[in-house]
């Protein structure tokens, strides 16, 4: 039995410029052309991909999807808005322990956000006369080998506005900017790494340095705490899927090209420990056609006025599979599934309830899902351009994020498909 919790929320029926057609007995969304009408043809159909989604039809309607031959699976929607869709025992228990025995194997690290796994590729080919070892060793006062928050304010002192700062006010500068992994201490490598992201340092500063009193919004985000509190290990297709058997049921899963889906990120698994969670967030940024996607940044020419942190996430999908179930807590969160709108002015920073806030506010989200043993979620990020068929806005309704974790572990994996909105790339 799947166990989902959703709460009653007015939903208006979208008027969407699409068509369905007949695929393993699903309706997939294809976009089609506003002013003439015509329909596109399935993707097979084209020499240039398309990308296409499955109709949610509506919260609660099933499609029996044949995905491995003579083998039928139950895809149930969740959502309209963003499309979401739970499937029982998309991965078989031994699957789900082969990864997790894989993970370990592996070894976990503290979870990393993109902008982190960029900047620790090259800090060790960066040098700086400061943000050196030395300068390190010289701030850890008590030879812990990291820099709590005390001795990191006084070592980034010589940064301008730092010491104006009060201290509700560094403590966000340190969660926001310089601790990308979220533990709240500082260790070499991070200290070592702050020229790497000096522009966002900088900008940080700027916009602060005339108003040290920290507005409602920042308060609600300090109260927060770390956005994310995990260990995560990447696993490439290779490791995890030598026999393409979890990629040929993509594939009869998302309708989609196989070169879109043997191009996407490596897996990600994660681990959470009691009081493990990460804040609501979106798994893509919306499209700018001025910063490259971070998975296709390398075959864009050098730019040498292009700052590092200068690319963004381009996840057009996700597909989260939960390796084990957990004792309590570590729901799916959802906070604006099927709202009306989306303003997060009435239900962030003008609200006394902060829906980011997946610590307190876990069972106020619109839709959150208990972690089941094989079971995947897939949810739609962003929609498609009905011009070109290809990677289109961003669905902020996408919103989402884990709640802590209560007793027990949480154990998932996530197979992100990434798509650049540049087609050529």
């Amino acid at each position: 039995m799947i166990i989902m919790y959703v709460k009653n929320t007015f939903r208006h029926d979208m008027i969407r410029l699409i068509f369905c057609c007949s695929l393993m007995g699903a309706r997939i969304v294809v976009a089609q052309d506003p002013a003439t009408g015509d329909k596109a043809d399935p993707p097979e159909a084209e020499e240039r991909m398309r990308l296409v989604q499955l109709d949610p039809v509506e919260v609660g309607h099933i499609y029996t999807m044949e995905l491995e031959p003579g083998k039928f699976y139950q895809v149930k929607t969740a959502a309209v808005k963003p499309p979401i869709f739970l499937i029982s025992d998309f991965l078989t228990s031994e699957e789900c322990d082969q990864l997790k025995s894989l993970a370990e194997s592996r070894g976990f690290e503290t979870s990393q956000t993109v902008l982190q796994k960029s900047v620790d590729s090259r800090v060790d080919s960066t040098t700086d006369d400061f943000f050196n070892n030395d300068t390190f060793n010289k701030y850890d006062e008590d030879n812990n080998n990291h820099l709590d928050m005390e001795e990191t304010r006084r070592a980034l002192n010589k940064l301008e506005g730092v010491s104006n700062m009060t201290e509700a006010a560094f403590q966000l500068f340190f969660d926001s900017v310089v601790d990308l992994n979220s533990n709240r201490i500082m260790s070499s490598l991070e200290f070592r790494r702050i020229p790497l992201i000096m522009t966002k340092v900088d900008k940080w500063l700027k916009d602060h340095v005339s108003n040290h009193e920290l507005t409602p919004e920042q308060i609600k985000k300090l109260e927060r705490g770390p956005s994310r509190i995990s260990k995560q290990v990447w696993l490439k297709r290779q490791e995890y899927d030598p026999n393409d058997t979890l990629l040929k049921r993509l594939l009869k899963l998302t309708g989609l090209h196989s070169d879109i889906i043997k191009t996407s990120e490596d897996m990600q698994v994660v681990r959470y420990s009691p009081g493990g969670h990460y804040h609501a967030h979106h798994d893509s940024i919306k499209l700018n056609e001025t910063v490259p996607c971070a998975h296709t940044k390398h075959l864009y020419p050098p730019d040498p006025k292009r700052h590092l942190v200068a690319n963004r996430i381009c996840r057009y999908a996700t597909i989260l599979y939960y390796l084990a179930d957990t004792e309590e807590g570590g729901e799916t969160a959802f906070p604006v599934a099927d709202n009306e709108t989306y303003f997060p002015g009435t239900w962030g920073k003008n609200s006394t309830t902060d829906l980011m806030d997946l610590t307190h506010h876990c069972k106020d989200a619109n839709l959150y899902l208990k972690p089941r043993k094989g079971m995947a979620v897939m949810w739609y990020n962003h929609y498609i351009d009905e011009k070109t068929g290809w990677l289109g806005a961003l669905n902020k309704f996408s919103l989402h994020g884990g709640c802590d974790v209560i007793k027990g572990e949480k154990w998932i994996a996530n197979n992100w498909i990434t798509v650049d909105n540049n087609y050529d790339m």
